[in-house]
């Protein structure tokens, strides 16, 4: 009886997984959605379309990553892309997000009256500022109407964590995570005065968090100083911080009694509503009352 042939094994289906370009690796869930987080940051800050070699140059991203992001951010309406030009802006999705979270935490509404009472208790430009990954932006400012030479500082303004007051004090109370990830980037300087050293920079925080503000001393711009304190809410979390903007002939370093307090007082109440008594415990530090007493 003659024997049936072998049955032959079935040819391998072929695979259907998209693989990645080369040098490409694949991102966990956590670090895929920081990516995605930094893209948004991204095109919020630039307030106009962006493509997306423009996007990966500025994030320090691949293009086929930032391209990948940027796809599923579309699929899910946080992002649109401009069918003429193919670059992207934020969608309607982030807007509807805004406006649910600003009737919940509205810092700028609540810190319009503060603005205005440091300048004209302090007669300097006053500015609000919030921190977004470990950096300041500006998103308030009130022009100092009494000085003939006015220091403005523009909405959207992000200056840099190393040598500004802003940025250091945002530093200072960001998590140690994203401090040494700020510390170990590439610094550059501003002026001759701007402080690049990490180590430096590293007692520097330490010192902003015993005195609660932070000054920058013509470290962006010669002649310019700036003090800057912190806003928390929920306990000891950075809400923002107030800073007032001025020349060294006005705002000098160390800085006036007056001009710390004053902004500490607007920044403790502005805290207050938002349910931190951040400040009430640091009065109580014995430290904090001898910086204070050693100031002019």
């Amino acid at each position: 009886m003659p024997r049936s042939p072998a049955a032959r094994p079935s040819p391998p289906k072929p695979s259907t997984r998209k693989s990645l370009p080369p040098g490409e690796k694949k991102l966990n869930s956590v670090e895929a959605v920081k990516v995605a987080v930094r893209v948004l940051d991204e095109l919020a800050l630039a307030q106009r379309a962006m493509g997306v070699t423009e996007l990966a140059e500025a994030l320090g991203e691949t293009k086929p990553r930032v391209h990948r992001h940027l796809s599923t951010l579309r699929e899910v309406g946080l992002i649109e892309q401009d069918q003429a030009t193919d670059r992207y802006r934020l969608g309607w999705r982030v807007f509807q997000l805004g406006e649910a979270a600003g009737t919940q935490f509205d810092l700028r509404s609540r810190a319009e009256p503060y603005l205005l009472r440091l300048r004209d208790e302090l007669k300097e430009t006053s500015v609000l500022a919030v921190p977004i990954n470990g950096r300041p932006m500006v998103i308030a400012t009130t022009d100092n109407i009494y000085a003939r030479i006015c220091i403005s500082v523009k909405p959207g303004n992000r200056p840099l964590p190393h040598c500004s007051a802003l940025g250091r004090l945002t530093l200072a109370f960001s998590p140690a995570v994203l401090q040494e990830e700020m510390l170990s980037a590439p610094m550059t300087s501003e002026t001759p005065q701007s402080m690049t050293d990490p180590a430096r920079i590293r007692k520097r925080l330490g010192l902003i968090h015993e005195q609660f503000y932070e000054v920058c001393n013509g470290e962006m711009m010669l002649g310019v100083n700036t003090i800057a304190v912190p806003i928390f809410r929920n306990g000891d979390v950075l809400a923002g911080a107030l800073s007032i903007v001025g020349s060294i002939q006005n705002v000098p370093n160390p800085p006036r009694r007056k001009q710390v307090e004053t902004l500490q007082a607007c920044a403790a109440e502005l805290s207050a509503q938002l349910n931190s008594d951040a400040y009430q415990r640091w009065q109580l530090r014995r430290k904090a009352h001898g910086m204070l007493n050693a100031l002019v």
